[in-house]
């Protein structure tokens, strides 16, 4: 079964985290954006998912959740298996 973003996904960002990045332009509980195919000079596609999951992971700054405890591997698990589910 695919984790819905929805359901799955975007709760697990707290009001602060959508707040903090969302200063920032990450917006953390938008599907559209999370979502978005294309790319940056970072990542050939999905870059704003792949930037938040190595953000979640602290191989990129800011680390999220910003001076939060970091995510347990089950929620980044979830997490990789929702980009799994609509990535080419």
């Amino acid at each position: 079964m695919n984790p819905s973003f929805a359901s799955a996904i975007a709760p697990l960002f707290s009001d602060g985290d959508a707040r903090c990045m969302g200063g920032m332009g990450v917006m953390l509980r938008d599907f559209v954006y999370m979502a978005d195919p294309a790319g940056d000079d970072v990542y050939a596609d999905h870059a704003n998912a792949r930037h938040v999951l190595a953000r979640l992971k602290g191989q990129e700054a800011p680390r999220m959740p910003p001076g939060g405890t970091p995510w347990a591997d089950e929620k980044i698990a979830l997490f990789e298996a929702w980009m799994r589910a609509w990535q080419p």
